[in-house]
């Protein structure tokens, strides 16, 4: 046996082969997935300029004779005949785009247009597709009212919260006060959403469905939380006639979110006869709660509460000393703010700053 055969020279070198052609192999590999990931990206990017071309030409196509139909709706059917057989979707679209910016006749004009294509869109309201779903409930709800309210309205039970907000959304509108009932029945739904969004969303519909947010505050059977949101609606639409409701609610509840929401309506829509429900409010453990009847009792009262006021600049709470002490401007307490930010009293910092507010402004 040689010297060679002895050190295993031969099995050696095998294997220095083998990982060459491995190598080799690997190498090769990595070269054709590199050549399919460019050929796709060549071919997507290929598909996208070929998508907005197509695009371009159908926007230069319908530009002029959907602004005609708008000046002029006889011309609807003129529309309708440069719409080619397949591309319905894509002249709806083509219209959202427009039916965003106008409103009234306009709108009602772009309905019309879009009125023969709306089926396909219905029908992918019911997709699996989350987002297919919430597109065509978003478009039927901007295009497609009334005559496929059912489909929008169905949706505000969509498993997925996105598709029930984009319906709630489409249902909440100036133009189609109407199906405010519809939307507010299934408020409860909606709680994981910031509470400031809903109420201007409800406040947006207008004085018409006023009456039906005071109702839902007043439901002393229903969830604190929705009742909250109404009542920031109502805030938010300035109600006068909310007064009543709001000071009752003082009286029934002990959620602090309601009472917030309402002492909140009151400062700026109560009476001096909802004066007694505030004031119990305003020693209440909760800073929050403490600070905003503070704030109702300074709007509401008058010379005669500012003594209150001046005491509860005193508040442990900064927030509820601050909103004390705007109390006692707003109750026409400027000349006592003035001798205390004035004198060596431990507020009269703050009665200071609450004096320059209105010169910021």
């Amino acid at each position: 046996m040689t010297m060679p055969d002895l050190l295993g020279l031969p099995e050696v070198q095998t294997l220095r082969e083998s990982a060459f052609v491995g190598l080799i192999v690997i190498i090769g590999a990595l070269l054709l997935v590199t050549i399919a990931f460019s050929t796709y990206a060549i071919f997507l990017r290929a598909a996208h300029h070929s998508r907005e071309a197509r695009w371009a030409h159908l926007t230069e196509q319908w530009r002029e004779p959907v602004l005609s139909a708008v000046a002029d709706p006889d011309t609807i059917p003129a529309v309708h005949d440069t719409v080619g057989d397949k591309q319905g979707l894509h002249f709806v679209r083509f219209v959202l785009e427009y039916a965003r910016r106008v409103r009234g006749e306009e709108k009602r004009t772009l309905r019309e247009l879009v009125r023969p294509y709306l089926g396909e869109i219905a029908e992918r309201a019911g997709s699996r597709s989350i987002e297919v779903r919430a597109r065509a409930i978003q478009t039927l709800g901007t295009l497609g009212l009334p005559q496929h309210a059912d489909k929008v309205i169905a949706a505000l039970d969509d498993p997925s919260p996105l598709v029930a907000m984009v319906a709630a959304r489409a249902l909440s509108r100036e133009e189609t006060p109407q199906y405010a009932d519809a939307v507010l029945a299934r408020l409860g739904r909606f709680e994981g959403w910031n509470r400031r969004f809903l109420a201007a969303m409800l406040a947006a519909i207008g004085p018409e469905v006023s009456e039906a947010l005071r109702r839902g505050l007043a439901d002393g059977d229903a969830q604190p939380w929705g009742r909250a949101v109404q009542a920031d609606a109502l805030h938010m639409q300035g109600d006068f006639l909310a007064g009543d409701v709001a000071a009752e609610v003082l009286g029934s509840t002990e959620d602090h979110e309601l009472l917030t929401s309402a002492l909140r309506l009151l400062a700026d829509v109560g009476r001096t006869a909802h004066m007694p429900a505030v004031r119990a409010h305003c020693a209440s453990p909760d800073v929050v709660i403490r600070a905003q009847a503070l704030r109702a009792l300074g709007t509401l009262g008058g010379a005669d509460e500012i003594p209150r006021l001046l005491g509860a600049m005193d508040d442990p709470s900064p927030w509820a000393a601050l909103y004390a002490a705007r109390g006692v401007r707003d109750a026409g307490g400027r000349e006592v703010l003035t001798e205390v930010a004035a004198s060596d009293h431990p507020r009269a910092l703050l009665a200071g700053q609450v004096l320059s507010e209105d010169v910021d402004q």
